[in-house]
């Protein structure tokens, strides 16, 4: 194996470096099966890996397993560390160390952590959770893939919960409380976090806003859940409410050499967003357009090809981008666009914009001029983070392999798409209406006659009346 250094990173979207650069990991199905390689240290079984790439398998898996492999090792090859992809004997292996590969680095501090003191373990698990940060295994999907990333959120919820309530018992429950109630409004059901949430509030003198953390979280629970709040958590409840022995602040002294470890907040990666606008003609006037709305300095906009690609600091909230940004240009534009937001990739941004199911359902919204797609990861990481019932209901998902979801500004729920055999709006790629123009002389009014002249074009672009 190489000595220079190589990085697989599958918190997020799923990436790998060498030597600072980024190594260029080809189409979906090739990244997926990186990620079965890359999550274990040991070698996988060659029947094993169809079901990371797809929920059915085709006829032929083995030939495209054999296809997919081939493109991956051609992609470390010209990398430089096509030595790292190991196959033979019907065994699969990545050769790289758990430190390579962020996933495997945070499963093993919280492991060390797991059986440290308190002291060295809240040190651990903020190292671990420095790495844990995003939607894991970003933009891919498949059953077992779904599965991975849904037990990695897991673990990284357990390892926020246990450094929090080392944090409290050992009185840093003031510069809890952030972490805290973010993660609160991420899992309002969950039990530990209440609990937690409720101490850290109570013992920085909030009691009111500990109190009313027990009442959402019952309102989840039982209102919504039709299920029982645990009964530890109603006593804690009563002692808050008394301010009785049992819900008084930590008195464990703080050793004069410990560094504070703060709960991390819940926070999205800081990386630049990529705003992908393709316009049915005018590009110089939605740049225009655009100037006047992203009126921020920092902000770059450029035109490629029939495009405008606009790269957005990551310092600007994503949430004002993906919502009030881009509502603005849906207020100024006059003629059909298409938009794609992802996070740092113009190629999947482009992508997103170019999606054949966002241009239908922009050709169903008959009074609206523009479509909005933003990658999975956005849509998690914004959209449903923000919890807004108007805001997750504005988007509809898109139904194609490109991704993202697609959401109409002015729309409560986006228009269902026209299907193929349906009249659709404009002159979209085709779409064109048929049937005579109309110019009415007049103000038309339902149930009253009126002179009109009927305007047809022929072939060769001339009016016949």
């Amino acid at each position: 194996m190489t000595g220079r250094p190589v990085e697989f990173r599958l918190w997020g979207e799923v990436a790998a470096y060498h030597g600072g650069e980024r190594v260029d990991l080809g189409t979906e199905k090739e990244k997926c099966l990186l990620v079965a390689l890359a999550a274990s240290g040991a070698p996988v079984q060659r029947d094993a890996l169809p079901e990371w790439l797809w929920d059915d398998a085709p006829d032929g898996a083995a030939s495209e397993i054999d296809r997919y492999m081939t493109r991956l090792r051609g992609r470390l090859v010209t990398a430089g560390i096509g030595d790292l992809l190991e196959n033979r004997n019907r065994l699969c292996r990545l050769a790289v160390e758990d430190e390579q590969v962020d996933v495997r680095r945070f499963e093993a501090l919280t492991a060390r952590a797991r059986s440290a003191g308190d002291g060295q373990a809240a040190t651990l698990l903020a190292q671990a959770l420095e790495l844990a940060e995003g939607v894991p295994l970003a933009a891919l999907r498949s059953r077992r893939v779904d599965a991975y990333r849904a037990a990695l959120v897991e673990q990284r919820l357990a390892a926020r919960i246990r450094l929090a309530g080392i944090e409290i018992d050992q009185g840093r429950y003031r510069e809890c409380v952030p972490g805290l109630v973010h993660l609160f409004l991420e899992h309002p059901d969950n039990a530990e976090v209440t609990r937690l949430a409720m101490r850290s509030l109570h013992f920085s003198g909030r009691t009111q806003d500990a109190l009313d953390t027990f009442a959402t979280h019952r309102k989840h629970v039982v209102d919504n859940g039709g299920l029982v709040v645990d009964a530890e958590l109603v006593k804690l409840q009563r002692l808050v409410m008394d301010n009785a022995e049992g819900a008084r602040r930590p008195v464990a002294p703080r050793p004069a050499h410990a560094v504070p470890v703060p709960l991390p907040p819940v926070r999205e990666a800081r990386r630049e967003l990529v705003v992908v606008l393709r316009p049915d003609d005018d590009v110089a006037a939605l740049r225009a357009a655009i100037s006047r709305t992203f009126h921020r300095a920092g902000v770059d906009i450029g035109v490629v090809d029939d495009r405008l690609v606009c790269v957005v600091p990551a310092d600007v909230p994503r949430e004002e981008v993906v919502t009030s940004w881009l509502d603005r240009i849906a207020a100024e534009v006059r003629s059909p666009v298409q938009v794609g937001v992802c996070v740092e990739d113009e190629e999947s941004a482009t992508e997103l914009a170019g999606s054949d199911y966002a241009r239908r359902v922009l050709a169903a919204a008959r009074t609206k001029n523009l479509v909005v797609v933003v990658s999975d990861e956005l849509h998690e990481s914004v959209v449903r983070r923000r919890g807004a019932p108007n805001e997750l209901r504005s988007y509809r998902q898109v139904e194609e392999p490109s991704g993202g979801w697609v959401r109409v500004p002015g729309y409560s729920v986006p228009p269902r798409p026209v299907r193929d055999d349906e009249p659709r709006r404009g002159t979209r790629s085709g779409d064109v209406l048929t049937g005579p123009n109309v110019y009415v002389q007049g103000r038309a009014r339902v149930g009253k006659l009126y002179s009109a002249t009927v305007i047809n074009v022929d072939e060769r672009g001339r009016d016949e009346r």
